[in-house]
């Protein structure tokens, strides 16, 4: 996936607009969050059709929901910073098995843990770290209970 960098004024701009210590780092970060959070969508949409349980089935669903919440904040601030919607290219993967799918799950947010994180400290704006902090903290918890489904 190539990433287009912004131009000198457009860094200029979003840079005013919220305090980033390294705004084309965090352009390429929040790209990569709209993507991965797209693929995480995908991700648990598969695997819910796997479940073995309804208790799964319901933790899935829960799970999915907040990934779709986030994916509506990370659209929006990207629309915002860069006034258009983001080109989405999730991640394609394949898994047959619940347990396989569990297992990539697992990988995927674990990481989103790690992305999340380092895009956190990129800026001093709380708005943009509490989005940030928002999907990290989500993503510990679903870690948590991946973990606990197997």
């Amino acid at each position: 996936m190539k990433i287009k960098s912004p131009s000198a004024d457009e860094t200029f701009s979003l840079s005013a607009k919220l305090q980033f210590r390294d705004v084309r780092r965090f352009m390429s970060q929040l790209q990569w969050s709209v993507n991965h959070t797209a693929t995480l969508i995908c991700a648990y949409a598969a695997l819910v059709k796997l479940a073995l349980s309804e208790e799964a089935i319901t933790e899935l669903d829960r799970m999915l929901a907040d990934e779709k919440r986030h994916y509506k904040l990370l659209e929006a601030l990207y629309l915002e910073l860069k006034g258009a919607e983001p080109t989405v290219q999730p991640e394609r993967f394949a898994f047959a098995t619940y347990e396989e799918g569990l297992q990539h799950v697992i990988r995927l947010e674990r990481e989103a843990i790690r992305q999340y994180r380092d895009t956190y400290l990129l800026t001093p704006s709380p708005r943009v770290r509490d989005l940030f902090f928002y999907g990290m903290s989500d993503s510990a918890d679903h870690l948590v209970g991946l973990i606990l489904m197997r």
